[in-house]
């Protein structure tokens, strides 16, 4: 895990660089994959824009309905079959793309981490005289 900034996109890409978004990228593409890896963000920004984050794998049917963390999976547009209009379709070895694209696809992600990190609901820090930590818990 390791400190980020929303208000420094650097930041970000200091801990997930575009090569390791390629490398998720491409194995996330394949059809029958059953773990997604990208970004996982562990808190909400504190007052200085700083959050939590790490690189991550999810299973596809994996939830998370209490809001504790949020996942950004590494895709990447320019899969082989997204031409086609297959939106169930992988392929195994996805097509290159030219360095401008790469950099593109790259850019968008970290847009959407830094947008994810921005806007995403997080459960509340549970403090002292915390509802939700009266009564009995068992024993």
């Amino acid at each position: 895990m390791a400190k980020a900034n929303i208000n420094d996109r650097s930041s970000i890409e200091r801990i997930y660089d575009r090569h390791t978004f390629e490398q998720d990228a491409a194995s996330n593409a394949r059809s029958k994959a059953t773990v997604v890896h990208g970004v996982k963000i562990l808190s909400a920004p504190d007052a200085a824009g700083q959050v939590e984050i790490s690189r991550a794998s999810h299973h596809v049917a994996e939830g998370n309905p209490e809001g504790d963390t949020i996942f950004v999976p590494a895709f990447s547009l320019h899969d082989s079959t997204a031409a086609d209009g297959n939106t169930y379709a992988g392929s195994v070895a996805p097509v290159g793309n030219s360095p401008g694209e790469a950099a593109d696809e790259y850019r968008s992600f970290i847009d959407d981490v830094l947008e994810a990190a921005r806007k995403g609901h997080f459960k509340s820090d549970i403090g002292r005289g915390e509802e939700r930590l009266k009564g009995f818990h068992g024993g």
